[in-house]
């Protein structure tokens, strides 16, 4: 009983040994018919001879028939596999190849809105604006912008401007304001264009309106230039120019703490003090409102570089805020002028 399952066994490795050739070897080439006809005859007549039945032979067409279909079947596969796969690739390429649907480029977003009532604006804060889109206001209606580079645009009430791009916008009527952060004579400025012109910062506060016959520019900070077909003309803080359509040009000085600013200040974006320092709010509050921040003595400036602030001053400009957050510490102030004195 033990030989003969040996015995089994060894045939089976035998076979599984020889199917695994086979599979190495893969499918053979398809043999000639006239080899065949010839093979087939051959093999027929042995069978014949050695066989007491002839019709047996019918056994023999049976294992011919079945190798024949196997081998159709096999060369059937060879052509359509590589069909397959060369017509999958066509049609990767092709999707491929499509073009695309252009995304639109986000610019920035919205930091502010002010409207009479809350349906009247179809934005709201934290809204994304778009290269290509045009944004309008009006009546009572105002809104600010944060931009990539943490530039803040803000559009005043009955006015519009379209996104050219993330530093390039066209005033097509109205006022708008750009301020560009803290510094002044940095390399590629934004750009406001116009039917009358072109007025580019170069570091600064600075708001640019149009009317019917008027470009008016006027810089709160550092500089910017302003040009007019063929002309060029650059304006400084403190100055406000005006470009009329027949050609005439007229500058004037204008305060830094003049009430011309006082709606972009109303527009200011939200401060967020949590965690911030007493003296990064006291520098956004003397920014803001167009003044210069003044301490006492040093030891008070080192000791609001120390004071850290927690809250929220979201509902409050940024004159409103200084009151409300003082109040809180040591720390007192006064107005004189164009300055914000912190003192005891």
């Amino acid at each position: 009983m033990t030989k003969h399952t040996n015995h089994d066994k060894e045939l089976e490795r035998d076979e599984e040994a020889m199917a695994r050739l086979l599979r190495l070897a893969g499918p053979r080439a398809e043999i000639p018919a006239d080899a065949e006809s010839r093979v087939y005859a051959r093999v027929l007549k042995e069978w014949q001879v050695s066989t007491e039945a002839p019709e047996d032979a019918r056994v023999y067409k049976l294992v011919h028939r079945t190798w024949k279909r196997d081998a159709a079947l096999a060369a059937t596969k060879r052509w359509v596999m590589p069909i397959a796969l060369a017509a999958a690739a066509a049609l990767v390429a092709i999707f491929i190849s499509q073009p695309q649907p252009n995304r639109p480029v986000v610019v920035g977003t919205v930091a502010k809105v002010i409207a009479p009532a809350a349906s009247d604006s179809s934005f709201a804060v934290g809204d994304e604006i778009y290269a290509g889109m045009t944004i309008e206001t009006g009546d009572g209606q105002g809104m600010s912008f944060l931009l990539a580079r943490n530039e803040s645009l803000r559009l005043d009430e009955n006015s519009a401007i379209r996104v050219e791009a993330g530093d390039q916008f066209r005033l097509l009527r109205g006022r708008v304001y750009a301020d560009t952060g803290e510094f002044v004579y940095r390399d590629g400025g934004l750009r406001i264009d116009s039917v009358f012109g072109a007025v580019t910062d170069i570091g600064t506060q600075f708001a640019v309106s149009i009317r019917d016959d008027l470009l008016d520019v006027a810089v709160r900070e550092g500089r910017v230039d302003v040009r007019k077909e063929a002309h060029k003309y650059v304006a400084m803080s403190g100055e406000r120019i005006r470009l009329l359509e027949k050609g005439e040009v007229e500058v004037d000085p204008l305060a830094l703490t003049d009430e011309y600013w006082n709606w972009t200040t109303e527009l200011a974006p939200a401060f967020e003090i949590e965690g911030r320092s007493l003296m990064d709010f006291l520098k956004w509050t003397a920014r803001e409102s167009g003044r210069i921040l003044y301490f006492e003595d040093t030891e008070l400036r080192m000791a609001a570089m120390r004071t850290d602030l927690h809250g929220s001053i979201s509902d409050f400009s940024p004159m409103e805020a200084i009151e409300s957050v003082l109040a809180t510490t040591a720390f007192r102030y006064r107005v004189e002028a164009d300055r914000i004195i912190i003192e005891r």
